[in-house]
């Protein structure tokens, strides 16, 4: 399901005219000055719930311009606007072949002076319904009654016996004696 709507939101971003790149990741990523303006950035984590096998989910994702000198910053944050709300709508529009129904309570912030390069754009909120896609039928196949854990040890073991009677600890800090006075 993940994939599901990180592929739609990815074809509305790579089919719009305007959109040069599209990113999912956290938003701590934005500004690395390696990315390709304009772009839309689906923000990672994406949240959701399940209400009687129907997932209510809510995504972020942010329309940003790198804004030239001698054009102001809202022409560049009504763009982007312009271009969010272009993709809801055809994401609504399109809602039956994805699955997906996008809810009548998005909402927008405008950005400017954001992140490291210094991007002006929109950042949007918006919440869609989707059905659980999982196949009740096979539900019994994901699973091993029979099936244990293996018991791991993640401490390297300690010969007691070594040979020559000497082991050698290559996992253990080495003991410094170092001089703390003249």
């Amino acid at each position: 399901m993940i994939d599901n709507i990180i592929s739609i939101f990815k074809e509305q971003a790579r089919e719009h005219k305007l959109i040069k790149a599209f990113y999912y990741n956290r938003s701590y990523e934005k500004g690395s000055g390696k990315d390709r303006y304009p772009l839309f950035w689906l923000e990672d984590p994406l949240t959701g719930r399940n209400e009687n096998n129907l997932f209510t989910n809510s995504a972020n994702f942010c329309v940003l311009f790198v804004p030239q000198d001698n054009v102001n910053t809202e022409y560049y944050q009504n763009l982007a606007f312009s271009i969010g709300l272009n993709i809801i709508e055809r994401i609504k529009k399109s809602g039956n072949a994805n699955g997906i129904s996008i809810l009548p309570n998005w909402s927008y912030t405008t950005l400017r002076h954001y992140y490291d390069d210094d991007a002006a754009g929109c950042r949007f909120t918006v919440s869609f319904n989707l059905l659980n896609l999982q196949n009740l039928c096979l539900i019994d196949e994901k699973f091993d009654k029979n099936k244990a854990f293996e018991n791991e040890s993640f401490m390297p073991s300690i010969n007691l016996n070594p040979k020559n009677g000497c082991e050698i600890f290559v996992n253990k800090l080495p003991d410094f004696d170092l001089k703390t006075k003249k």
